[in-house]
């Protein structure tokens, strides 16, 4: 038999080949920013593209910064003044998708009522956490006993989302989160209830968290009265 230091050639070999499994298995995910994890990853669904399939950052290059933005540790707040219909609701799906896949966190994603956070849950992020192989899998089947998925919170390894309407000062007032992401801001009410400015409230939330991040969007309303306008300002 031949040996060194009693270990013989197989199993030298199969101590080289465990090592090499174990290091693909614990290594860290590339360090990708959110447009190059979109490009690479992300599916667009039937239901919400005209092009279902791969994403193209560079076919609406404008929302390339956007997204970097809120990648780039050195930026804690990020604000989207824009017109209708030029994919701020994308943005904020591939913000969330590189956050499950890549960077795990608690995420609170707002809207202006429940009723709107229901629905973007159903028609938007479902369909992307379906459609994107990536993300398949790592939110549970909420058919599946325990799986911590409903539709107002999805849990996923590292992290949960949970989705909130600014109408409700109950959805706005519970755990932690690191990333709070504000939809439409301009349609929110004043105040949750007899709580206060939502998006006080809601960015509140993230105070303990050293490395937050903070983004709002929406299509301006009245100068000078509009949230957007003023958080742009």
């Amino acid at each position: 038999m031949n040996s060194v230091a009693g270990i013989t050639p197989e199993a030298k070999i199969a101590i080289r080949n465990l090592r090499l499994s174990t290091q693909k298995v614990v290594a860290p995910p590339p360090l990708l920013s959110v447009s190059e994890w979109a490009d690479r990853y992300r599916k667009l669904s039937p239901e919400s593209s005209a092009e279902p399939g791969q994403w193209f950052t560079s076919r609406a290059e404008y929302q390339r910064g956007m997204m970097n933005a809120v990648s780039d540790p050195s930026i804690e707040t990020v604000v989207v003044m824009s017109a209708a219909q030029v994919g701020k609701t994308e943005i904020i799906n591939n913000v969330i998708g590189f956050h499950i896949h890549q960077d795990p966190a608690p995420i609170l994603l707002v809207q202006p009522t429940i009723e709107m956070a229901e629905t973007w849950s159903k028609d938007r992020l479902a369909p992307m956490l379906r459609d994107t192989p990536a993300l398949r899998g790592l939110v549970r089947d909420p058919r599946s006993r325990d799986s911590g998925n409903t539709l107002r919170q999805k849990q996923f390894p590292g992290g949960q989302i949970a989705m909130a309407g600014a109408n409700s000062a109950a959805s706005l007032s519970s755990r932690p989160v690191r990333l709070v992401l504000l939809d439409e801001i301009d349609r929110y009410p004043p105040s949750a209830g007899t709580e206060g400015d939502p998006v006080k409230l809601a960015v509140k939330r993230s105070t303990t968290f050293w490395n937050r991040k903070v983004i709002l969007t929406s299509t301006p309303t009245t100068k000078g009265a509009s949230r957007i306008e003023a958080a742009w300002e």
